[in-house]
């Protein structure tokens, strides 16, 4: 089973012609593009979260228009650039509780998208309704394999304001409610707009790139530097019958630029 991950998109409205220097919504297109040439078979795109920069109506109408012209099954779920209210007014069938939470059951595997989102935060949190319906559905499906996506990281990420500021504030609760389960293979995650691997209790975890800009890794700086030198990528990642997973990263905007020869 393959499926694909896009992150970050930050799509903008005519708010601003450029978000540094940078078109998202033309990047966004052109994902799009690269993955439905090459990657048509794959079951669905999950977006993590920050779809809109400044959460504005038509940032939200152009993910709309996209996600309709890809004739792809997409699954979206909302970063903290993200406003719930607003995003409800285009995409309503994918609210659980008034929030944007919901399960996708495909074949023998599930995929569970989380809400993170806390209102007009840089952080992510799971307040006790959302981990209310994550510990029902972990028990729900104990007997499946669980794969996770969500928009602020789990773990720490080695990023001075990542892991401060702009942390994932119930990351230990979060945790807990996960470790008697032993069924879950993957967390995908967005927001440190980088491409990560790490693990944690067994269960492997990744982030891919913005499509738009990036976060350059300075470790021992305290202020984030953003970066549009880095290209922006879609994951990858295949399921084998064992329930363990593949990632690759592809940089889409240079994938015309492949030659032949020896190394």
């Amino acid at each position: 089973m393959k499926f694909i991950q896009i992150s970050d998109p930050h799509l903008i409205g005519d708010e601003r012609p450029s978000l540094y220097g940078i078109n998202p919504n033309f990047r966004l297109e052109k994902a799009f593009e690269s993955i439905k040439k090459w990657h048509s078979d794959a079951k669905f795109v999950a977006i993590t979260g920050d779809l809109s920069n400044s959460a504005s109506d038509l940032a939200y109408a152009k993910l709309q228009t996209v996600i309709k012209n890809s004739k792809l099954s997409v699954y979206p779920i909302l970063g903290n650039h993200d406003k719930r209210d607003i995003f409800k007014s285009y995409f309503s069938e994918f609210t659980n509780d008034g929030f944007i939470q919901y399960t996708k059951k495909i074949d023998d595997k599930v995929f569970l998208f989380l809400d993170t989102l806390a209102e007009d935060k840089p952080y992510g949190e799971l307040c006790d309704s959302r981990i209310k319906w994550l510990k029902n559905q972990l028990e729900i499906y104990k007997d499946k394999f669980i794969y996770i996506f969500m928009h602020h990281h789990p773990i720490s990420c080695g990023l001075h304001e990542m892991d401060t500021v702009a942390d994932f504030k119930t990351r230990e609760i979060f945790w807990d409610l996960l470790k008697p389960y032993k069924n879950i293979k993957h967390i995908s995650f967005g927001h440190i707009h980088r491409i990560m691997h790490s693990s944690k209790n067994g269960i492997s975890l990744h982030s891919t790139r913005s499509t738009t800009f990036q976060v350059a890794y300075k470790p021992d700086n305290k202020i984030e530097y953003l970066t549009n030198e880095e290209n922006p990528t879609y994951a990858i990642i295949n399921i084998n019958k064992d329930g363990d997973t593949r990632v690759h990263h592809h940089e889409y905007m240079n994938e015309d630029r492949f030659y032949l020869g020896e190394c």
